[in-house]
Formats: C-alpha cells, sequence, structure tokens
C-alpha cells in the first residue's frame, strides 16, 4: 500500500514540477524571440534611429 502512495506522490510532484518548468521554458522563449527581434532590428537599422 505504501508503494501505491509513494507512486501516486511522485507523480503528482512530476506534473506540478512540469507545469513550473513549462511556464518558466515559455516565459524564456518569449523574452529570447523578443530578443531576437531587437537583436534584428539594430543590425537592419530599424531602431538605429533611436541612439
Amino acid at each position: 500500500m505504501t508503494d501505491l502512495i509513494t507512486i501516486i506522490i511522485a507523480i503528482v510532484a512530476i506534473a506540478l514540477i512540469m507545469k513550473i518548468a513549462a511556464k518558466i521554458l515559455k516565459f524564456l522563449l518569449t523574452i529570447a524571440v523578443i530578443g531576437a527581434a531587437l537583436y534584428i532590428m539594430f543590425n537592419y537599422g530599424f531602431l538605429s534611429v533611436l541612439f
């Protein structure tokens, strides 16, 4: 019985960790896309007017 409880707790913990990791990954990918867009704009002169 304790083996079953341990397995259930482990599955729930893995699910929660994956939810948190997905949010962090989504945030990091969003930042990366914004950074890439700004980098391209600076290189092609779209934002060079500002600086």
